[in-house]
């Protein structure tokens, strides 16, 4: 195994997929065909893909690989950035690790605020949010966090088959992020490490760990992130075979996470689901004392959903577009449950108007739709679009959710420290007949609960899905002073299969500090 630091030049969007849509089956071969036949049988002769090996890069990837690790090893020679000239934009336009600039409007706040936490005034009420001592309503405090602008990939034009795995996240978080604020995205440091078994593979294995940190128009530093995916990567022996403008269906691999059969929502499970909602209970103004925390309790559960629609990714403010509102206040509400209609395929209560529960999206922060993307990437917008058919759910969604379900346990006087979390455990591929290796850098985290000891990620969060969220108290400690708490938290479908799980740190309140 190889270990090696490197760095971008300047920050691009990476056309990572933050989920991954079901793979594409091969067609089918015609027995009938003697001519066919024989065809195939000499195009196969030789292996379509190379033996790679860690460390020794084909002549179709070489020059394009010494660009990105001289690209990366330059981030690591800048070291700190300078953030007086950072935010004063005076830093040299090819200075390594810069990132984008994010304009944070009321309006896009307002959005995300009301379609994931809908019931908090500290996200929606200005009054509410200054008198418990904020300068406005707050931000999700992993706005502008957005991984594809940190996880610069593997040069996209040097691989001719992407199998991505193991995304494995964190995002701590420092000051409030309020409407009008101005981040500035920064990278600090890549490391990559070569997974590919000294003995050769196919597939070509780079766990990529990038960390960065996001200032605002002070120069304070509101966040500092760490993002990690394996991408697993193939090269055609035969350069003919390469398509002069590859798709995505050219160069995408990806477990079958469709396969898994939509669930039918019963009686019984609306009865759950609405029992859920009920206990849900959202502390707000009550201080939860750091004294009164115990390690093992078990904060009430919150759920949302069926999901109707994904989030889509909106490079770079790192909160998607799109995406459904959960139903529990028409659901919940006699009258206005009167104004839904259950499908007969699926047992989901919807509302008539399918803009009712897919709000519509507010004008990008900076008017543009796209900014441009890595050449050769993908825009990982093709993976979450919104149709007919179910589609895989980005994996910030549902850590959006598990915010919600977060808050209402703190309070309106609890921090969010940290929140980390991964979605596509090589477990889940090897499951699925696809083996990968595990990233030596990522985090897991349900074997600190003991119910949920062996299990892990094991399916793709999908629409029509429920997020029903969990978590368990795991430690309580004194840092530096300040009070602090580590949960470890799951989500959920409907019937038990985990499709996301996380941790996070919460900073209390105390009496001892009164």
């Amino acid at each position: 195994m190889t270990h090696t630091i490197f760095t971008p030049r300047r920050l691009a969007l990476a056309g990572l997929f933050a989920v991954s849509l079901a793979g594409f089956a091969p067609q089918a071969f015609s027995a009938d065909s003697a001519a066919a036949a024989a065809a195939s049988s000499a195009a196969h002769a030789q292996p379509r893909y190379l033996t790679l090996y860690p460390g020794v890069y084909s002549p179709h990837e070489q020059a394009l690989v010494q660009k990105y690790f001289e690209a990366n090893r330059a981030l690591l020679a800048r070291g700190p950035i300078d953030v007086k000239k950072l935010v004063a934009g005076t830093l040299p336009a090819d200075t390594p690790g810069l990132g984008p600039v994010i304009k944070v409007t009321e309006e896009w706040v307002r959005y995300n605020n009301a379609k994931y936490d809908p019931e908090n005034p500290l996200h929606n009420d200005r009054d509410y949010a200054r008198k418990a001592g904020y300068a406005d309503i707050m931000a999700f405090p992993t706005f502008g966090a957005h991984d594809d602008t940190f996880m610069v990939p593997y040069p996209p034009a040097a691989r001719d088959k992407l199998l991505v795995s193991e995304l494995n996240h964190s995002v701590t978080s420092y000051k409030p992020i309020y409407p009008g604020d101005t981040l500035y995205l920064v990278a600090n440091e890549r490391e990559v490490i070569d997974l590919t078994p000294a003995s050769g593979a196919t597939h070509r294995s780079l766990a990529i760990q990038t960390k960065g940190s996001i200032y605002n128009q002070h120069g304070d530093k509101v966040n500092d992130v760490i993002f990690r995916v394996t991408e697993n990567i193939r090269v055609l022996a035969d350069d003919n075979d390469r398509p002069a403008n590859p798709g995505f269906p050219d160069i995408w691999e990806a477990p079958d996470w469709l396969k898994r059969p939509a669930h039918f929502y019963t009686d019984k499970d609306w009865s759950f689901i609405r029992t859920v909602w009920a206990k849900e209970k959202r502390r707000g103004a009550e201080p939860l004392y750091w004294e009164d925390v115990k390690v093992g309790e078990q904060p009430a559960w919150t759920v949302d959903g069926p999901i109707q629609a994904s989030v889509a990714p909106v490079p770079p403010w790192g909160m998607g577009a799109g995406g459904s509102r959960s139903m529990k206040r028409e659901m919940m509400d006699p009258v206005l449950f009167k104004s839904m209609v259950r499908g007969a395929k699926d047992g989901i209560w919807r509302l008539s108007e399918r803009t009712a529960y897919v709000p519509a999206v507010p004008a990008a922060p900076d008017g543009k739709e796209n900014p441009m993307l890595q050449e050769g990437a993908i825009n990982t917008t093709d993976i979450h679009k919104d149709g007919v058919k179910r589609s895989p759910l980005v994996n910030y969604m549902g850590r959006d959710l598990a915010i919600r379900h977060i808050t209402n346990w703190m309070g309106d006087r609890g921090w969010l420290q940290n929140i980390r979390w991964t979605i596509m455990d090589p477990r889940a591929f090897n499951a699925y007949g696809m083996k990968v290796p595990a990233n030596p850098r990522a985090e897991h985290f349900l074997d600190q609960v003991p119910s949920m000891r062996g299990k892990y990620v094991s399916e793709h969060g999908l629409t029509e899905d429920v997020a029903l969220v969990k978590s368990q108290i795991t430690s309580k400690y004194v840092l530096d002073g300040q009070f602090m708490a580590d949960l470890v938290w799951w989500i959920e479908t409907v019937d038990g299969k985990v499709w996301l799980e996380g941790a996070a740190t919460v900073k209390l309140p105390s009496r001892q500090a009164q």
